[in-house]
């Protein structure tokens, strides 16, 4: 295919200066920026490029994976349809220190490519349809180490997950960040940026060496991340999966904790979650009815960990429709399926199915519309409106049915008005389909109802995902065979074709990776590191994996919280920013200086999916400093008021890892408030605490002492590892 370059230049010719004139080139930065990028390209792309072949073919109406390799065009992604909009200077003053970096901003994007007509036959979701925003923000020279960094997400975000770029500056990166106009985004936007930013930076430096690029994301970004290991060469050189979305999970996971939350009412909740603390003598069990243990088993089971039942923010009941609303229209008959077919729990529900079901036929009595006769909000009999079930109005919808009761309007663009109920009252909000509201009559009837919602948290059940994840086993009888009904259409690939690039996750990597995963992971749940680490050692061989890959967790950490820890949570939660920021580190050694990363956390998976890592830093291995408390010689004490505690703490780095470098305690109390730091005077690979505390009243005292290691054994926000330990004392 050859390439059209003159198409580019004209486009960037258009594009406004920040003095205002258009294709004048100046002086300075700018100059340079805008003066060579043609000249980028011509030089670094060969005159006719192949066109990176697509594998495969379309699945659930999501495009193929598309192969990428450094040289080869992306026919949805390349210079013919990107578009620079601003180039613009500026200067990063680092917070702490008063550095000030210049650097050089460049705003563009890319066009669609296709329209949903004009995409092969059998292909509905492609991110060639939709408008990407592309930002390249590059450091001046002198602070460049002809590396980059690239932070994916799915999902629009400011720059990095850091917030800002002093950390990729002040470690001699650029930075590329894609803005994407859809979640299906996949890696291929994001390879077709770097590809271009990398043209930009060899004129914009000077530079004809070598660049190094490190892709990297959490939770959704995670998936993007699987995709781009597994489906591109020559564009990046490491990754960092993060919280890992493996196949599946992106939509089962808030499945499972909905049912959970439909099951088991807040106040045992609570009791669940108390349990799990640290010291605690209950027993996650206690006062649970046969049916809300076996609720409780299956989300265990499902790999959740139950010390992040401490989150109190954890459990959204209506997450399943903004995770999963499509599976509406791949699978349209999952719904009626589930209230009316043998072996689907609808049919034969359990009680707390029965007392969360809202399912009636309120009778409209006028339409209220506004000045130009759109209607607004629909006013109802109040005694025909349906009684709110144990879940309240969460996961309502609103279906409109003629005064028959069994004559329906189904629109276009869906089966439900959006709105809000309150009393007796429907306001409507946001778009709704023209047919359905031009259906609404006095007297005519909407289905106030809650069935969706209820039957996506028993969907993962009906949905297995057949990729040997171990989470479904609970779901198998003994032959294999599965205990429930399953659809015809394997929902649970849809997520990850549409993120992850059109593929499904192999194991088949093609560049160093560093895996990482917490243990109060709430959301991805910790097993899913060690899994799809399985599943690379399955593809690629044990002796390659081990050069190829690091596995680490991260003990008291949780799903995505990099620093900021706010609320209660903050006293048994550590941000685990810097340890991650600290792997990514490593792995810009590994890729650019041959120096391999410290060896994998080693960690057992039980047969009930939950992972447990050794006491001892020196078996445990890692990055992460180990921290141990003891209250009286024990995990817990039970003391009079003003009676004598002591506690005595031990905070140990893997070898070689790193070294102490300061310790702060939270001795109860609310809000979660530490003491002041104690810095060491000089870091240690060990330390030793003791001391004595009184508590002056009655009560349930949160004990944490909490550590920060360093690997230079210089305290700074970006790389500090952190871990605690936390201990209960009963003071009566």
């Amino acid at each position: 295919m050859t390439k059209s370059r003159e198409v580019f230049p004209q486009r960037l010719s258009r594009v406004p200066f920040p003095d205002g004139t258009a294709g004048f080139w100046r002086t300075g930065w700018v100059s340079v920026a805008r003066r060579f990028f043609l000249g980028a390209l011509i030089s670094t792309l060969p005159a006719i490029a192949a066109v990176c072949p697509s594998a495969g073919k379309a699945v659930m109406g999501v495009e193929p994976q598309i192969l990428i390799d450094a040289t080869c065009e992306d026919p949805g992604f390349n210079e013919k349809n990107f578009f620079i909009d601003k180039v613009s200077q500026a200067i990063l003053t680092v917070k702490g220190t008063g550095q000030q970096i210049p650097y050089t901003e460049v705003d563009g994007h890319f066009n669609p490519a296709e329209t949903q007509a004009t995409l092969p036959a059998g292909v509905g979701s492609s991110p060639t349809t939709v408008r990407h925003g592309v930002k390249w923000l590059f450091p001046a020279r002198q602070f460049w180490q002809n590396r980059f960094f690239d932070a994916v997400y799915p999902l629009p975000q400011s720059q990095s997950f850091t917030g800002d770029p002093t950390f990729e500056f002040t470690h001699g990166g650029y930075l590329v960040n894609v803005n994407p106009g859809s979640p299906n985004v996949g890696y291929r936007v994001d390879a077709a940026a770097s590809k271009l930013a990398k043209a930009y930076a060899n004129k914009l430096y000077g530079n004809t060496a070598r660049i190094y690029g490190y892709v990297y994301g959490i939770s959704g970004g995670s998936i993007q991340t699987m995709g781009a290991v597994e489906s591109t060469t020559g564009v990046w050189d490491g990754a960092m999966p993060t919280s890992l979305a493996t196949d599946g999970l992106s939509m089962h996971s808030f499945m499972w904790d909905s049912l959970f939350m439909m099951a088991i009412p807040p106040a045992q909740r609570a009791l669940i979650a108390e349990a799990e603390k640290a010291g605690s003598t209950r027993n996650i069990y206690d006062g649970l009815n046969p049916e809300q243990r076996a609720i409780l088993d299956e989300l265990l089971n499902a790999g959740f960990a139950p010390r992040a039942m401490q989150d109190t923010g954890t459990f959204y009941f209506p997450l399943p429709f903004y995770t999963a609303g499509s599976l509406g229209t791949i699978d349209p008959t999952y719904e009626d399926d589930f209230w009316s077919k043998p072996g689907y729990e609808g049919t034969n529900p359990p009680s707390f199915l029965s007392a969360a079901k809202v399912d009636g036929f309120a009778t409209i009595t006028a339409i209220n519309r506004d000045a130009q006769s759109a209607p607004v909000s629909i006013s109802f009999d109040p005694a025909t409106v349906p009684k709110m079930g144990s879940m309240g109005s969460d996961g309502l919808q609103f279906y409109v049915y003629a005064a028959d009761e069994k004559t329906r309007t189904v629109g276009s663009s869906g089966g439900s008005l959006s709105g809000d109920l309150k009393g007796a009252t429907l306001t409507l909000k946001g778009p709704n389909d023209p047919a359905m509201l031009r259906a609404l009559t006095a007297g005519g009837k909407i289905r106030i109802n809650n069935r969706f919602l209820l039957a996506l948290c028993f969907y993962p059940r009906h949905d297995i995902v057949t990729n040997g994840n171990p989470a479904y086993r609970q779901y198998l009888n003994t032959d294999g065979t599965p205990k429930y009904p399953q659809r015809s259409v394997p929902g649970w690939k849809l997520n990850s074709l549409s993120t992850q690039g059109g593929t499904l996750e192999t194991g088949k990597i093609k560049f160093k990776t560093i895996i990482m995963e917490n243990l109060l992971d709430n959301r991805s749940f910790p097993y899913t590191a060690s899994f799809y680490h399985s599943q690379i050692v399955k593809a690629i061989g044990p002796a390659r994996a081990d050069d190829m890959v690091r596995v680490y967790y991260n003990d008291n950490a949780d799903h995505a919280d990099l620093f900021e820890i706010k609320g209660e949570d903050n006293g048994f939660t550590v941000g685990f920013g810097g340890i991650w920021l600290q792997a990514l580190i490593d792995l810009t050694n590994w890729a650019e200086k041959g120096v391999p990363p410290f060896s994998s956390t080693r960690y057992s998976v039980d047969e009930h999916n939950q992972v447990s890592l050794p006491p001892n830093p020196v078996e445990r291995g890692g990055i992460q400093p180990v921290v141990t408390l003891m209250a009286n010689g024990a995990d817990h004490a039970s003391v009079g008021v003003n009676q004598v505690v002591t506690l005595t703490g031990k905070i140990e780095a893997p070898p070689d890892t790193g070294n102490v470098v300061q310790y702060d305690w939270y001795l109860g109390g609310s809000p979660v408030t530490y003491e002041t730091p104690t810095v060491l005077p000089a870091p240690q690979s060990l330390v030793k605490i003791t001391r004595t505390v009184t508590f002056p009243k009655p009560g349930v005292y949160e004990v944490t002492l909490r550590a920060t290691a360093q690997r230079n054994g210089v305290s700074e926000s970006w790389t500090n590892m952190q871990n605690l330990a936390r201990i209960q004392v009963v003071v009566q």
